[in-house]
C-alpha cells in the first residue's frame, strides 16, 4: 500500500487551561501501538477521518496554555472541516476540562500521591470518534494486547489507509459505510477475530444509522450499546469513560480489577462490584479518572508502546510501510 502524501493546509491553536500534563495526555504508557498515532517526548502526530476526508496533524505546545495542532489533508479544505477537527480535537483530550474537583479528592487517598506527582493535568484521551472507540473496546475483550494489537493491525491494513505527513507515516480508521459489504466470515476467517466477527457488521449498521455527535450527547448511550450484539458492560465502560467524558464511568476487566484492587485494597483477590465500591468511597463522581490515573501509573516504568526518539522516525515509517504491503 503506497502512502497518501498529504499536504499542510491549516494551524489550529487551541487554549488549555492549566495544570495541565500535554505528553500523558495525548500519550498513554497502557496505550497499545495501532499506527494511528506516534509520539517522541516533545511532539504526537495522529490522524483523523474528517467527514470526508483523512487528516494527519501533528500536536505540539509552544506556550503553556495553548495546544498547536498543524493540519495536513489531501482533500478541499473547509471551515466546517476546521470546526469539527477543533471541536474533536478539544473534546478528545479534555482540553477545556478542570481537573481540580478530581485533584482535590485525589490528594487525600495515600495510593494516589504517586500517581498525582507523576501525572497531575493529565486528561483522559479519546481522540476516536464513537465508533472507533467502539471498535478498540471490542478488541480489548477478555485477551491479551499482544492478540488485539494483532487484530487491530488487521483491520486497519484491510480496511484503512496509509497517509505521510510532516515526515511521518501513520494509517487512518476506516469508517463504518467502508467495511457495510464486508461479511462475518471475512472478519473471522481473514481479520482473524474470533467470537467477535460477529459485532463488527452490527457496528456497520449501528453506526452507519446513527449520528456520531448526537450519540455522544445520548445520556442512554451506554445502555444503547448494549443493545449491539457482542457488546457487554465493559466494552460499553470503556466507551463512556472514554468518548463520552463521563469521569465517573470505568470499565473493568479481569487485569484492571486485579491492579486497582492492589492498590486500593491491598490484595488482588477482589470482584469488580468491590472495586467499584471503593472507587464510589473515595472518588465519587470521579471513579474512571481515579482508575485512568492509577493504570497509567503501572505503566510508566513500562510502556506498552514507548516514546521514540526523533531519529527512530524513519525506521518508524519503513516498518509501517512494510507491514502494510
Amino acid at each position: 500500500m503506497t502512502p497518501r502524501h498529504l499536504d499542510l493546509v491549516d494551524t489550529i491553536e487551541l487554549p488549555v487551561p492549566g495544570p495541565f500534563d500535554r505528553l500523558h495526555t495525548l500519550w498513554k504508557p497502557s496505550h497499545f501501538a495501532t499506527g494511528l498515532e506516534v509520539h517522541t517526548a516533545t511532539t504526537s502526530w495522529r490522524t483523523f477521518r474528517v467527514e470526508d476526508l483523512m487528516c494527519g496533524v501533528r500536536l505540539h505546545q509552544e506556550d503553556p496554555g495553548v495546544l498547536v495542532a498543524a493540519v495536513h489533508t489531501d482533500g478541499d479544505w473547509k471551515p466546517d472541516h476546521r470546526t469539527a477537527l477543533a471541536r474533536r480535537l478539544a473534546t478528545g483530550y479534555g482540553l477545556q476540562e478542570d481537573p481540580s474537583a478530581f485533584t482535590d479528592l485525589a490528594a487525600r487517598v495515600p495510593a494516589m500521591r504517586e500517581p498525582l506527582a507523576a501525572l497531575a493535568g493529565m486528561r483522559q484521551s479519546c481522540p476516536e470518534n464513537l465508533f472507533e472507540i467502539a471498535t478498540v473496546a471490542l478488541l480489548l475483550q477478555n485477551t491479551t494486547i499482544a492478540r488485539t494489537t494483532q487484530m487491530m493491525r488487521n483491520l486497519l491494513t484491510h480496511y484503512g489507509h496509509l497517509v505521510h505527513f510532516d515526515g511521518v507515516t501513520l494509517r487512518t480508521f476506516f469508517t463504518p459505510g467502508e467495511i457495510s459489504s464486508i461479511p462475518t466470515e471475512t472478519f473471522k476467517e481473514v481479520d482473524r477475530l474470533g467470537y467477535r466477527a460477529k459485532s463488527m457488521p452490527a457496528y456497520s449498521v449501528f453506526f452507519t444509522a446513527n449520528n456520531l455527535d448526537a450519540l455522544g450527547d445520548d445520556p442512554s448511550l451506554t445502555d444503547r450499546f448494549q443493545e449491539i450484539k457482542g457488546v457487554g458492560p465493559y466494552t460499553a465502560g470503556v466507551i463512556a469513560s472514554h468518548a463520552s467524558r463521563d469521569p465517573a464511568a470505568v470499565g473493568l476487566d479481569v487485569w484492571n480489577t486485579k491492579l486497582l484492587g492492589r492498590r486500593l485494597l491491598g490484595t488482588e483477590d477482589v470482584t469488580q462490584d468491590e472495586v467499584r465500591k471503593k472507587l464510589g468511597e473515595l472518588f465519587p463522581g470521579h471513579q474512571g479518572t481515579a482508575a485512568l490515573y492509577l493504570v497509567e501509573h503501572e505503566y510508566l516504568a513500562a510502556p506498552v508502546a514507548p516514546l521514540l526518539d526523533p531519529e527512530d522516525l524513519t525506521a518508524w515509517n519503513q516498518t509501517l510501510e512494510a507491514a502494510s504491503q
